[in-house]
């Protein structure tokens, strides 16, 4: 069996809930990835045999900074891929015929459908969300985009399956074609010991995890971290002016970002679903971001303040590093993992049991 994952390069969470699926698929299964996520993640991601095909059939949201949306140049770039519709169909459509493809996964290019079905491929979207629930809202501002948004809706339509992952967004239409499965995300060790060991860290602190994107925000003032003498920091990005109790830790082999998230006290982050989903997953508490001009934001802040294992810093106090009450209110509350039965429901679906993830 051949199954061909096409994958936005919107983020890296949607990357890293389908690697937690491709993990799981069985050794005879040959897997092909269609994205614009770089070779480099999946190198960190996947321990097992894959081809990936450096494309970009969508462009998810386009950012200014960690928080906030290009609305317009979102729509304007998806416009221009929209224009090469026939062209991209066409490529996309013979390389997957090629290849003897037996399914398509679209996590969640609105073009794998139609590519799928030229190319006579069966499809299944799996997702939260899709980029209608994302895209609709824009057209208030924007309602000349209103065909186009409707072509996304035509090419969702096209899978066979339409599976959506715990917690996602509320369908628009088609209820029964929509099938729910459980929470995803990658397995994560508690390697506290061993990060102490290897960065230098105080085990006898407390430890957040501060995850706020690549795309970055300008103005915080990361030398008040030092005011937090109980804590130690940690996280993936150089931040400018921070204090000796922020860790910059390289990513690479020996551990996976999971490992980080099981290991810490508590994340503080903008909400995406991977970060939700690790931390509700492992019962870690997230002092989070709001984020403007992406519908998703309103349904992962619910679930986490519904579950008493999130609160919302206004985005002034965060610049101004200004939460230590936040920090004490969080780590108060006693949170309780959520399982995360997704990816063994998911290889159900496919026909397969779930495989144990390998050792890391």
């Amino acid at each position: 069996m051949r199954v061909a994952f096409f994958l936005t390069g919107h983020g890296f969470g949607h990357g890293v809930r389908n690697s937690a699926l491709i993990e799981a698929l069985p050794p005879k299964v040959d897997v092909d990835i269609y994205t614009s996520l770089p070779a480099s993640f999946f190198k960190e991601e996947l321990h097992r045999p894959y081809r990936l095909y450096d494309c970009e059939i969508d462009c998810g949201c386009l950012q200014t900074d960690t928080v906030e949306v290009d609305v317009e140049g979102t729509l304007m770039r998806y416009a221009e891929l929209d224009a090469k519709r026939d062209e991209l169909i066409q490529e996309f459509s013979q390389a997957v015929a090629i290849r003897s493809t037996d399914l398509i996964i679209g996590d969640i290019p609105p073009l794998a459908f139609p590519i799928a079905k030229a190319a006579g491929v069966s499809a299944w979207s799996s997702c939260n969300f899709d980029w209608v629930d994302i895209y609709r809202p824009y057209l208030d501002q924007f309602p000349h985009y209103g065909d186009m948004v409707s072509r996304m809706e035509e090419d969702y339509r096209l899978a066979q399956k339409r599976i959506r992952f715990y917690p996602f967004m509320n369908p628009r239409d088609e209820v029964e074609k929509i099938e729910e499965i459980g929470l995803i995300c990658r397995p994560g060790q508690d390697k506290r010991k061993w990060f102490a060991q290897q960065f230098g860290l105080d085990i006898d602190k407390k430890w957040c995890l501060i995850y706020v994107g690549s795309f970055g925000l300008e103005g915080v003032a990361w030398n008040r971290l030092r005011e937090y003498s109980d804590w130690e920091f940690i996280g993936l990005y150089p931040l400018h002016g921070a204090p000796l109790n922020y860790h910059h830790i390289e990513k690479n082999l020996s551990y996976r970002y999971a490992d980080l998230t099981a290991s810490v006290d508590l994340v503080l982050g903008k909400l995406g679903y991977g970060l939700v989903a690790e931390c509700m997953a492992m019962g870690k508490p997230v002092l989070f971001l709001g984020r403007n001009g992406f519908s998703e934001f309103a349904m992962l802040k619910n679930i986490l303040e519904t579950r008493k294992m999130g609160l919302e810093i206004p985005l002034n106090r965060f610049l101004e590093m200004d939460f230590g009450d936040d920090l004490k209110s969080l780590l108060s509350a006693a949170i309780a993992p959520t399982k995360a039965h997704g990816v063994g429901q998911f290889m159900e679906k496919m026909g397969f049991s779930e495989r144990i993830h390998p050792s890391h």
